[in-house]
């Protein structure tokens, strides 16, 4: 007999699918020539219809294939996250792509993959689905990093994105291999059933370790971060902006699976280990970003910066710790995209990503000057933004579970953080420019700018609601040890 199926636990998945084979049959319909981006508006349309949706979803629970497809808070939680971020993007695409004058049709179909695969990483609970899951978003991440096929910086980064990712997926099968050796499982629930009767065995901590090395990628933790300012860099900037967001909150989705559910009950032997990485991380982001040039570069440190913050949450162990981190992500969602967003908008106008290029920006669009500086202000973790609130957050957990070493090195971070986030603000606001043409915002990406301010401003002000929706997500977690 087969399994029954809860198709209500995976409609929002089929619907994302379902969208994404009627606009490859739009791309195959539509004449080549033709100048209106239909596919573009009908992605932003169907997003729209997608948020809606998932509102409905929010008390689904349960699981679905035999247990490897599962739905909770936490899933709902994070698919909202990945559909908001999405919308930025694709909003970035249109504009970035019409100043580039190629063709876009694909690189929509591909940012529709991406955001299946996040959704399916976010409601995996099995490693043979999660796997399956996140080889579907990082090869579409692959194909779109190297789509600039005339660009040589995307194609480096395409390449160097493609073989470090192909390794890091070699290092989390041969981690499920050896977990099953042990295990006898892919499961979930049946790993942590083993893991709360069991000690923590040479061959599960290796098996830990590899799948952490793989995990560490997507986030882009020290020593697995070697990727990210070439690619940051080199990619087209709406597929930067989905890797600094949309790519690492899926890490930490399994992070979270891993460490706050699965693995909950060897919490205690990986505190320091954790710990370890997350002082290392932050610090080997925030010294990088000191001396960069190209605001992406710039930008793909500081993401190394906020994986090390992060992190701290993982460390602490706590249901605070956890919650910390998803208010984290809300915050940085809004505070990075608007800044990719500005950074988009600059370079139509100017074709330069160069720090020194931003000089003088509030004279040529006040507008992308003030949206910028308030996500540098926010990253940095200046109040009352949502910045400062998500690192006091972070830092509340470390200190409660007794990491005061590891909170003081994260303050020491900020203010150096500090330093070059101001540097760039400078060069906005005190510079001259090198030249007084104006930069010319659409009404779209005015309303989108606008939403990542009041974004930037309302979960910094109006904390209480958005943390009670972190705190739920992490409460509701299937797996999670009672």
């Amino acid at each position: 007999m087969f399994p029954t199926i809860d198709w209500s636990l995976i409609l929002l998945e089929l619907l994302i699918t379902m969208i994404l084979v009627v606009l490859v049959v739009l791309d195959l319909a539509l004449p080549k020539d033709t100048k209106k981006d239909w596919l573009g508006i009908l992605s932003l349309a169907g997003l729209f219809g997608l948020i809606g949706f998932w509102l409905t979803q929010r008390a689904l629970v349960g699981t679905t294939f035999s247990g490897m497809f599962m739905m909770d808070s936490l899933a709902w939680f994070f698919k909202g996250f990945f559909l908001m971020a999405m919308v930025f993007v694709i909003a970035m695409t249109q504009q970035f792509f019409k100043s580039m004058r190629s063709r876009k049709n694909e690189f929509y179909l591909l940012l529709w993959l991406a955001l299946l695969g996040m959704c399916l990483v976010a409601s995996s609970a099995d490693f043979l689905m999660l796997f399956i899951a996140i080889e579907i978003l990082t090869i579409s991440l692959y194909v779109m990093t190297a789509y600039l096929k005339s660009d040589k910086h995307s194609l480096e980064a395409g390449m160097k994105y493609l073989i470090l990712g192909a390794l890091s997926s070699g290092f989390f099968l041969y981690g499920i291999s050896f977990l099953y050796g042990t295990t006898r499982s892919t499961h979930f629930e049946a790993i942590q059933g083993f893991v709360s009767s069991h000690a923590m065995a040479p061959m599960t901590a290796f098996a830990l370790v590899l799948i952490f090395a793989a995990v560490g990628f997507k986030i882009a933790a020290v020593p697995f971060h070697w990727w990210v300012p070439d690619v940051y860099q080199g990619a087209p900037t709406p597929v930067t902006a989905l890797l600094s967001v949309g790519s690492k909150a899926a890490g930490f989705v399994v992070l979270m699976r891993l460490f706050f559910g699965i693995f909950a009950s060897w919490h205690g032997q990986w505190t320091l280990v954790l710990a370890a990485l997350s002082a290392v991380t932050m610090c080997y982001g925030n010294l990088g970003a000191m001396f960069q040039t190209n605001i992406k570069r710039l930008l793909g440190y500081s993401s190394i910066g906020h994986a090390g913050y992060l992190l701290m949450g993982a460390a602490a162990g706590s249901a605070l710790g956890a919650s910390a981190i998803n208010f984290y992500l809300l915050g940085y969602l809004f505070t990075n995209l608007g800044a990719f967003l500005v950074i988009v908008l600059f370079f139509i106008s100017s074709k330069s990503d160069e720090i020194k290029n931003y000089a003088g920006l509030v004279k040529r669009s006040p507008l992308l000057a003030c949206t910028l500086l308030l996500a540098l202000v926010s990253l940095a973790g200046v109040p009352p933004l949502a910045g400062f609130f998500g690192k006091f957050i972070l830092l509340m957990a470390t200190v409660k579970s007794g990491l005061l070493w590891l909170a003081f090195i994260a303050v020491v971070n900020i203010v150096i953080s500090l330093y070059y986030y101001l540097m760039v603000a400078k060069r906005i606001y005190v510079d001259a420019p090198h030249t007084t043409s104006i930069i010319p915002v659409s009404r779209p990406m005015r309303l989108l700018l606008g939403i990542a301010i009041v974004g930037m401003i309302g979960i910094g002000i109006f904390q209480g609601p958005f943390l009670d929706v972190a705190m739920t997500a992490v409460k509701g977690m299937y797996f999670l040890p009672k």
